[in-house]
């Protein structure tokens, strides 16, 4: 016979080694599988977490300590706006490892507080704007931005608004009296703010313009009826608003709603589209690092189904290239596109049913054909 301490001990003895190799049993952090767990179970572990930063389509190797960085700074950004932001510059103080521009002569070219023009730079194409649109004694401008601007002009007087140029190119000389002007009265950080330091602004470039109406200072523009009509309107000239509303950290200057930048229908349709900076414009779209054939993506089932009068939203990821897609209805009597929404790389494009019918979803990039995204019908 046993006594009861021998019968735990053999019992114990027997036991132990079955529970310490229990199939799903796990010893250690997930980082490592336990001990004797079967190949089936230990794959699980081995298998690398999906790289959220190289799935961006904007995502530069180059960049990738940088990435890594940023986002222990900010756990609040997702893997594409870290991507984005690090691509702009901004894991880094302003003014500081600045790069000079490649291509001064681009209607894209960015000046920012990380880029600035070659030094001597001046457009090679400038043209004074007609007498009646110059309110300032700065009114030239690149000969492309200044036929579009004023076209521009021309339809918003015949639509009832008054808008005139008030500063547009500055050489790298005036710029240079302009920012001391401002830094000595108001010091460096609070001018930094507001002006560009010589070689940083967007005046050089020769698509710039600083606007009004014909009351009001340039500096209460964002006051008038005229800004009303402009910031849903200038982008079919080719134009944007460089430092709108909310965009500060991005920018790094106040808003401006008088601070139109030319930079072509295209891009300019795109960024109204989109709702965003040129500066993320560019750090996304200009990378040069995303190519083949843009598509999108989407868990929406091929057909779907609305009420008359409701609104159904779809989530679509870009995939193999970054272009701005166009979304279009077969049957704008059944069925309209009303909004996009572009946030942290996926475009958000919303439909209201009109009437009781059937009608398809259209996606289209530049230059392609237009696909049928779905089927809607609306009851």
């Amino acid at each position: 016979m046993y006594s009861l301490k021998q019968f735990l001990l053999v019992t114990t003895a027997l036991f132990l080694p079955l529970l310490s190799t229990a199939p799903f049993s796990k010893q250690t952090p997930d980082t490592a599988p336990p001990v004797d767990t079967p190949y089936h179970e230990t794959a699980r572990y081995n298998s690398p977490e999906p790289d959220q930063y190289a799935a961006c389509l904007h995502y530069l190797e180059s960049n990738r300590t940088d990435y890594l960085a940023y986002q222990q700074k900010h756990p609040e950004l997702n893997a594409w706006d870290v991507v984005t932001q690090v691509n702009i510059g901004l894991n880094r103080p302003f003014y500081t490892g600045i790069q000079t521009v490649d291509d001064p002569n681009s209607l894209l070219v960015l000046c920012n507080k990380y880029r600035k023009l070659p030094d001597g730079y001046a457009p090679a194409d400038l043209r004074s704007l007609s007498s009646g649109l110059a309110a300032g004694s700065a009114n030239q401008m690149r000969r492309e931005a200044a036929d579009a601007f004023e076209a521009l002009c021309a339809d918003a007087k015949a639509a009832g608004y008054t808008i005139r140029a008030q500063s547009a190119y500055r050489s790298y000389s005036t710029q240079k009296s302009l920012y001391a002007r401002y830094a000595a009265r108001d010091g460096a950080a609070g001018a930094d703010v507001y002006s560009a330091r010589a070689g940083h602004s967007d005046h050089q470039t020769g698509l710039v313009v600083d606007v009004k109406n014909a009351t009001q200072p340039y500096n209460r523009f964002g006051q008038t009826a005229e800004y009303q009509w402009a910031k849903d309107n200038i982008h079919k000239y080719g134009f944007i608003i460089h430092y709108p509303e909310g965009t500060q950290s991005i920018t790094g200057y106040k808003t401006e709603e008088w601070h139109w930048r030319y930079v072509g229908k295209e891009a300019a349709t795109a960024i109204y589209n989109l709702g965003i900076t040129l500066d993320e414009y560019c750090a996304i779209f200009l990378t040069g690092n995303a190519s083949g054939t843009p598509s999108l993506t989407s868990d929406t089932p091929g057909q779907i189904s609305v009420k008359a009068g409701d609104t159904y939203t779809f989530l679509l990821k870009p995939q193999g290239a970054l272009q701005v897609p166009t979304f279009t209805t077969g049957n704008g009597e059944v069925l309209a596109t009303c909004g996009l929404v572009y946030r942290g790389g996926n475009y958000y494009v919303s439909v209201r049913g009109a009437a009781p019918g059937s009608t398809n979803v259209y996606a289209s990039f530049p230059g392609q054909t237009p696909v049928s995204y779905c089927s809607v019908t609306v009851s």
